[in-house]
């Protein structure tokens, strides 16, 4: 009998170890599957060399802005769609990397898509980092053009060339085309 017990017991404990390792396991794979998913998201928009597309659109402070006011110097573009949870949560990277690239000497844009991104409070905490936010229906051409494929992206320019994409340390929210 103590053989029998013995033997349970070594079989109980095999089949722990057996399931705490299986969850180690599947843990991993879901991370390096959301790294591959982010990487695969990065790979669809915009890529260093990339120039910035031709684009009209109005801002909130009432500016019409065209490419031609971003072809020199740096540009900090962010991405954003204004009911995404992800983008709230990159707002304060986004207002940190905007006070580093206008100490550069460079300008901050930010675009809100979204049929209800000009009332959305996305929107309104953007005025402060961004030096001109583009707003809903006004950004469509520009995101349409810039091929982004999750939200947020955020893309840095020089002379009007993508110079480094940036790819979410969060889960990315796909883009709707």
């Amino acid at each position: 009998m103590p053989y029998v017990i013995a033997g349970l017991v070594l079989v109980g404990a095999v089949a722990v170890l057996n399931l705490v390792l299986l969850m180690v396991v599947l843990r991993r794979w879901q991370e390096l599957e959301a790294v591959r998913r982010r990487a695969d998201f990065a790979a669809q928009g915009p890529q260093p060399g990339d120039g910035l597309p031709d684009f009209t659109a109005t801002a909130l402070s009432g500016r019409t802005l065209t490419q031609d006011d971003f072809r020199s110097g740096e540009l900090l573009l962010g991405v954003f769609s204004h009911d995404c949870p992800s983008c709230t949560d990159a707002l304060p990277d986004f207002a940190a990397r905007a006070d580093r690239a206008r100490a550069a000497g460079g300008r901050v844009l930010a675009l809100v898509i979204g049929a209800e991104a000009g009332e959305s409070s996305l929107t309104a905490r953007l005025v402060g980092p961004a030096d001109e936010v583009v707003p809903g229906p006004e950004a469509a051409p520009l995101f349409g053009a810039l091929r982004v494929p999750a939200f947020p992206t955020i893309l840095s320019y020089r002379d009007g060339v993508v110079a480094a994409p940036s790819a979410a340390d969060r889960e990315p929210v796909p883009a709707a085309s």
